[in-house]
């Protein structure tokens, strides 16, 4: 008789699942960072084109639309987390104002940790509930934020307006911790180090960066990470046997977020056109 060839561990199956799914270029966050920039660069050209930039004193106008900082009257239009229009019931502006940034910096930053975090976890979690932890995310930090602004609306030193995908990439790194520690028994020690001991540093600086830096939105920082911790606890991942999903489900993901980004687009356009 011809012996049988051992089976795989489940940490090979996960190893090559992985290799599988990883991507240089993953789709969906790829395509996200595309929509942000072009976001960016478009609320530029409006800034510029309707006299709203704030370095007027250029007169190279391809300079402002790339490196100017977005005015708040550009922000405001396009869609910020702005307390009276929220409270006034334009709540598309809690999805909107993930896609906008204040200057280049901002949106350089928010940009590369993106595209880090956001291979790693496409990878892990697959487009579509990757995409829905991207949106869900960022919404509940965007909504947390307003949540704890609103009642001081009256006070002339708090912020009225916020912008910025900075919850959502804290989601994805309370995801990624959670996510190392739910499948810590099946995932290689090498990935598992990379969920836990890997994030969690930068988790605690940025944590830090937050407290101790002025107009940093920690509110929405906070919403984004515990947001995305226990969406972790509940979402599948098709690299971990046994823990796949279905695709109905991923198709049902996949629709729903299609009609908020959708509905939150729209509503973007309309405002800025007057409707």
């Amino acid at each position: 008789m011809q012996p049988l060839p051992p089976q795989p561990t489940a940490q090979q199956v996960v190893l090559h699942r992985l290799r599988d799914s990883f991507r240089k270029l993953p789709p969906v966050t790829t395509a996200l960072v595309a929509i942000i920039v072009l976001i960016h660069l478009l609320v530029g050209l409006d800034d510029w084109l309707v006299g709203r930039m704030i370095f007027e004193d250029h007169r190279a106008g391809l300079y402002d639309i790339i490196f100017g900082a977005r005015s708040e009257g550009g922000a405001l239009v396009w869609g910020a987390n702005d307390i009276r229009g929220v409270a006034g019931g334009e709540v598309w502006r809690l999805t909107a104002s993930v896609f906008l940034h204040a200057d280049l910096l901002h949106l350089f930053f928010n940009m590369l940790a993106l595209f880090g975090l956001g291979r790693l976890c496409e990878a892990v979690y697959g487009p579509s509930r990757f995409l829905a932890l991207f949106v869900l995310t960022g919404l509940a930090g965007s909504l947390l934020s307003f949540a704890g602004r609103a009642p001081m609306l009256g006070d002339g030193d708090v912020a009225s307006m916020s912008v910025g995908a900075s919850g959502a990439v804290f989601g994805l790194m309370g995801a990624g911790v959670v996510y190392g520690r739910r499948f810590r028994r099946v995932l290689p020690d090498p990935v598992r180090q990379i969920f836990w001991r890997g994030l969690m540093p930068w988790i605690v600086l940025n944590i830090f960066i937050g407290i101790t830096m002025p107009r940093i939105d920690n509110l929405g920082h906070m919403g984004g990470l515990f947001s995305g911790a226990l969406l972790a606890l509940f979402l599948g991942s098709p690299i971990i046997p046994g823990a796949e999903g279905t695709r109905r489900t991923a198709l049902i993901l996949t629709f729903a977020m299609f009609i908020i980004l959708g509905w939150t687009f729209a509503s973007m356009g309309m405002n800025r056109l007057g409707f």
